[in-house]
């Protein structure tokens, strides 16, 4: 009988020898579990942020993306505005060449008119009695 009481508080050491491995283990455990909780609210923090920059980045590359557009627009407009305006140019340009032509031939016209009149004026002026000969 005594062997069996050796036995059995033995037996009640290993188990409490075991137990307390347990709570050692069971207290590494919770401090580990609360070491990733501290870990998993700090990623979770982290990938907050980085989301929330994300978002602005988004918005503001939207909106570069937009400037970029009306700029774009813009500057089409305005160059097809000066390729009006060259057009516009372009074409009062060879009226008045095509005007300055006409009046350039008008004038040599009228210079060649002058002359056979002034030509004529002299030969006039000559038959005149009293004219010098």
């Amino acid at each position: 009988m005594l062997q069996d009481l050796d036995a059995l508080s033995q037996r009640i050491q290993q188990i409490v020898q075991l137990a307390g491995d347990l709570q050692s283990e069971r207290r590494a455990l919770q401090a580990r579990i609360r070491q990733l909780e501290q870990e998993y609210s700090g990623l979770k923090d982290q990938h907050q942020r980085e989301q929330s920059e994300f978002t602005q980045m988004s918005e503001r590359m939207a909106r570069h993306e937009q400037e970029l557009q009306a700029a774009r627009d813009e500057s089409l407009e305005a160059r097809n505005s000066l390729q009006q305006q060259v057009h516009e140019q372009q074409a009062r340009a060879d009226s008045l060449q095509r005007r300055l032509e006409h009046v350039d031939a008008e004038r040599g016209r009228l210079r060649q008119a002058a002359a056979g009149a002034q030509q004529q004026i002299e030969l006039i002026l000559e038959r005149l009695p009293g004219a010098e000969n």
